[in-house]
């Protein structure tokens, strides 16, 4: 029997698909545009280190969007461990680089609350 999809869980879906498009396309555009703009100038392999984390990121936020799209269980883990590694590394980022990467913040934490709320439909088995 086939599990309902939630209208929140379309929606967490597509701004995961979203935010996934901005990780990838934003260390392109920044890179064709000269660079960005930082509030702390970082060494050339901190910036390295930041790029590969967006690719990384918005690439696996594709991943983890088709499996809860799916309703599987790997795609709701994964889409919480993802959120998780998220706002660590935009939590670093606020820290050592500038304040803007608060706004990272804002849609991993509502994946998180969302996901917390629907936990039951991907209790073992129920998306496999």
């Amino acid at each position: 029997m086939s599990i309902p999809k939630r209208k929140g869980i379309v929606m967490v879906c597509l701004l995961a698909v979203l935010q996934g498009v901005v990780r990838i396309v934003l260390p392109i555009m920044l890179c064709t545009s000269g660079g960005a703009e930082l509030e702390n100038p970082v060494s050339d392999e901190v910036m390295s280190f930041i790029n590969a984390m967006f690719f990384a990121l918005g690439g696996m936020g594709f991943f983890t969007a088709f499996g809860l799209w799916n309703f599987k269980r790997w795609g709701y883990l994964g889409t919480i461990a993802l959120s998780a590694v998220t706002i660590v590394f935009d939590l670093w980022a606020i820290i050592t680089v500038q304040w803007s990467a608060a706004m990272g913040l804002v849609l991993p934490a509502l994946f998180i609350a969302y996901l917390y709320l629907v936990r039951e439909d991907f209790a073992k088995g129920a998306g496999e």
